[in-house]
């Protein structure tokens, strides 16, 4: 049924709407009205079935209408933080829908020949980064993973995904990584600085740590200072990657000059 398909795919429809336009709350507001007219559409509600590649394509359509008006007629369009709109789509179509080549000439009407073309240039650019673990403590799973999406296009990987501060803990005790990328604030009065302290007085070294927060104006002084990034919510999707290879960076540069 159509209401399964939905429910399913979207985690991941967010995820795509916010790093293709670089914006979560049009992203958001985007997937909405997609689902919303497919729900109150008579055809598509008397459907047993819905694809996840449908899904896509309705929404991946109404995102390229959207990039559209934002860049008046499209001038904007030819590239997107280094990479053409081309490229972006196909990278985040594989790397979130888990598409194959051939879905994702379906999904965005490019042709198949193109899309591996694209897929054969990018993705080499995207491995050739130093890939280094990330833990992440976030308490809202749509949150978590759109984190995780960001953390692999970085060319890292996620070593771990912890809600709570428990579970932040026990992966700490199985789980290699070289940087924590984490809520300020958690469930159940628990927070992630809290977390981070535990951590690193479990490995024993201090771990360079990206937090994210809701409430950037409740953040200390002292607190901003000890932290290697610092990011508010609704977050800028670039600059969660810039500080994630910033942070790395600078720890980087510190262990090679001590």
């Amino acid at each position: 049924m159509i209401f399964k398909a939905v429910s399913e795919a979207l985690p991941s429809l967010r995820s795509y709407a916010h790093l293709l336009i670089e914006d979560t709350v049009a992203g958001d507001e985007i997937v909405g009205h997609v689902l919303k007219d497919l729900v109150y559409d008579d055809e598509t509600s008397e459907c047993q079935e819905v694809s996840r590649e449908d899904l896509f394509q309705s929404v991946d359509a109404r995102l390229l209408n959207h990039l559209q008006a934002m860049s008046d007629g499209g001038a904007a369009l030819e590239t997107l933080r280094g990479l053409t709109l081309y490229e972006r789509r196909c990278l985040l179509l594989t790397a979130i829908g888990r598409f194959e080549p051939c879905q994702v000439a379906r999904i965005t009407g490019i042709s198949l020949g193109t899309v591996e073309y694209v897929l054969n240039r990018v993705r080499p650019i995207v491995s050739a980064a130093r890939c280094t673990g990330v833990l992440i403590i976030e308490d809202e799973p749509h949150m978590a993973e759109l984190l995780g999406v960001l953390v692999e296009q970085s060319g890292h990987h996620v070593a771990g995904i912890a809600h709570t501060l428990d579970e932040a803990v026990e992966l700490a005790r199985s789980k290699q990584f070289e940087l924590i990328l984490s809520d300020i604030q958690l469930h159940h009065s628990e927070s992630g600085k809290d977390a981070v302290q535990k951590i690193c007085c479990l490995v024993g070294w201090r771990i360079p740590t990206v937090y994210i927060t809701a409430h950037p104006e409740r953040v200390s002084p002292e607190d901003a200072a000890q932290a290697d990034g610092l990011i508010s919510k609704p977050f800028d999707i670039w600059r969660v990657r810039e500080a994630i290879d910033g942070a790395l960076g600078r720890a980087t540069a510190h262990q090679q000059a001590g």
